[in-house]
């Protein structure tokens, strides 16, 4: 997906999309109350993509709060895979080579995002 893709996806679920400075360790957060998706301002592009593809999903489903529980960051997790990964690309790639992080690299994307797109592939099979 597009750079400008995901901004459209994220303003579907939020009013505004706004990077400033956040508190050290945090890359992003949902403002349920404000419809509001804060990203950091020292996110590298790539990134930027992973970390707002996670707050989209904690937008759709209104959650509350920028610290949430494990199962509803894996849910974020997850869902940012749905919508960043390719799954030709993924499998394209996973024949070459299966490490995560050589795949994230080629994808532009983060190892979490990889990571997660895995445990979609291994939920969906169990």
């Amino acid at each position: 997906m597009s750079d400008d893709a995901l901004e459209l996806l994220a303003l579907d679920w939020a009013q505004d999309i706004r990077e400033q400075p956040l508190p050290q360790g945090m890359l992003g957060c949902w403002d349920d109350t404000n419809g509001i998706i804060y990203l950091s301002s020292r996110l590298s592009p790539v990134q930027r993509r992973c970390v707002l593809a996670h707050e989209i999903s904690h937008a759709r489903h209104h959650d509350l709060g920028c610290h949430t529980d494990a199962w509803v960051e894996r849910r974020a997790d997850m869902d940012a895979a749905k919508i960043l990964v390719s799954p030709i690309e993924y499998a394209t790639l996973e024949q070459i080579n299966d490490d995560p992080a050589w795949i994230a690299r080629e994808s532009d994307l983060l190892t979490w995002v990889i990571n997660a797109y895995r445990d979609l592939l291994h939920d969906r099979a169990a």
